[in-house]
Formats: C-alpha cells, sequence, structure tokens
C-alpha cells in the first residue's frame, strides 16, 4: 500500500506539474515561476531576471527559435523587445504581447570603445534624423505598421565615396534587421544607409552572430553594429553607444 500511495502522490505531482505549465497566461503577475525564453545578454534576458527570478530560463540564440518554443509548449514566454515580438504575432496569430511591458529600453548603435570620432560623427546625424523626423517615420514604417512585405530601401547610390564602414549585423531580428528576397532590410539597415549617405561613406554589411559583433567590433573587423543593440550596462564595459535612435517596450510574449 506505502508503494502504491508513493507512485499515485508522484503522479498527482506531475499531473500538477503539468497543470501549472499549461495555465493560460493573462497578466504578469503569472509569469513568475514560468519557463521563460530569452535571448542571452539581452536587455530582454537581464531584465526577465530581475523581475522573474523563480522563472526556468532558457537561452535562446535568434527570436524566431524562442517564439516557435513559446508556440509549441517547450516554454511559457519569450521577454523580449516589443517592435520584435509584434512581427512574431503579425505572423503567428496563436501567441499574444502581454498588454503590460517589463520595462523600457533604448537601442543605438554599438561602436568601439576607441572609436569616439565616429561615435560623434553619428550622433550628429543622429540628431539631424531626430529634429527633422525622419527617426519618427522610420520607427512607424518599420516598427509600428503593419506589412505584407517588407517596405522597400533606397540602395546606397554609385558615386564617390570618402571609404568605407562596414556595418555588423546579425540579419535575423525582423523589423530592426533581417533578409527578404535575398537582399538585407529592416530598419537598421536603412539607417546604416542613411547614416552612410550623410557621412559620404559606402557600407559594407557584415552578416553574422550576434554573439560575434562585440568581439567583432573589438578586434576591428567591423566598424559600428546595428543589430536591434539594446543598450545595457553590462555592455557598456565593452563597447560605447551613439545616442539612442529608438525607444521600445521590454514585453512577453505568450499563447493566446
Amino acid at each position: 500500500m506505502k508503494k502504491i500511495f508513493l507512485t499515485v502522490s508522484f503522479i498527482s505531482l506531475l499531473c500538477m506539474a503539468c497543470s501549472n505549465n499549461s495555465e493560460k497566461i493573462a497578466n504578469l503577475s503569472q509569469v513568475d515561476g514560468k519557463r521563460i525564453c530569452v535571448l542571452t545578454g539581452s536587455a530582454g534576458d537581464i531584465s526577465a531576471r530581475s523581475n522573474f527570478p523563480n522563472a526556468k530560463f532558457y537561452d535562446m540564440v535568434g527570436s524566431a527559435d524562442a517564439a516557435l518554443a513559446v508556440k509549441t509548449g517547450k516554454a511559457d514566454a519569450f521577454v523580449y523587445d516589443k517592435g520584435v515580438l509584434l512581427k512574431i504575432v503579425e505572423k503567428n496569430p496563436e501567441l499574444i504581447i502581454l498588454d503590460q511591458p517589463v520595462s523600457k529600453l533604448d537601442v543605438a548603435v554599438a561602436l568601439n570603445k576607441e572609436n569616439n570620432e565616429l561615435q560623434t560623427l553619428i550622433n550628429q546625424v543622429l540628431r539631424e534624423l531626430k529634429e527633422n523626423g525622419t527617426l519618427a517615420s522610420l520607427k512607424k514604417k518599420w516598427v509600428d505598421t503593419k506589412y505584407l512585405t517588407p517596405p522597400v530601401i533606397d540602395a546606397q547610390k554609385a558615386g564617390s565615396y570618402n571609404g568605407t564602414l562596414k556595418l555588423g549585423t546579425s540579419a535575423i531580428y525582423e523589423p530592426f534587421t533581417f533578409q527578404s528576397n535575398g537582399k538585407f532590410t529592416g530598419i537598421d539597415i536603412e539607417l546604416s544607409m542613411i547614416i552612410g549617405a550623410k557621412l559620404g561613406k559606402k557600407i559594407e554589411i557584415v552578416d553574422m552572430n550576434f554573439d560575434g559583433l562585440i568581439p567583432a567590433l573589438q578586434s576591428g573587423k567591423i566598424d559600428f553594429a546595428l543589430s536591434n543593440f539594446n543598450v545595457t550596462e553590462e555592455r557598456k564595459k565593452s563597447i560605447i553607444y551613439s545616442e539612442p535612435y529608438i525607444s521600445n517596450d521590454i514585453s512577453v510574449l505568450v499563447k493566446k
């Protein structure tokens, strides 16, 4: 009888755990203790670990993999930049974003710590783009607007350039930087083209894994990085940032 009791108790515990994992999440108060996907080192990762200390965290490489884990029930939630989550929801109607954000984040251009000259030049361009409304237009075009096919980006016109700037990016984060019909596109790509035009520099795109961007900046393999680069205090130990060009919520993606 004792063995039977233990077996029944074990099964009961398993059922309780399964029930807890399958609970519909409707607000932030239900997220702590759940299985949460994060992109390692991102602002979403840092915010999630701070706000949901009892959660089980799954470190993911890309947002698509994290969304798929939630969609298939292998995880309960994905905490990340709302701009990226919105595009995921458009393509996956069985997923939703919780109304209440976890926190706020800034997105900026990342540079080598010693490259203060380029930082100053890019900041000058960003201030001009903010004042003339270009940054707001880019956000509306890429982040705030639903699109069936990605908006068009004007390619850099052939002409005389005063050198080349190597842009590092990880093209898997729609609408910031991704590939469509074999071409790099997104708000970060368009912004890089505008920066290049303003500075008289040809932009050469170098696509790589996100975790390779900071080492590439440090080694000089790339001149700057635009890849939905969230500003975090930890990253400031290794790189410098431009002024933010977009602000967004860190939000939670769950199943409907």
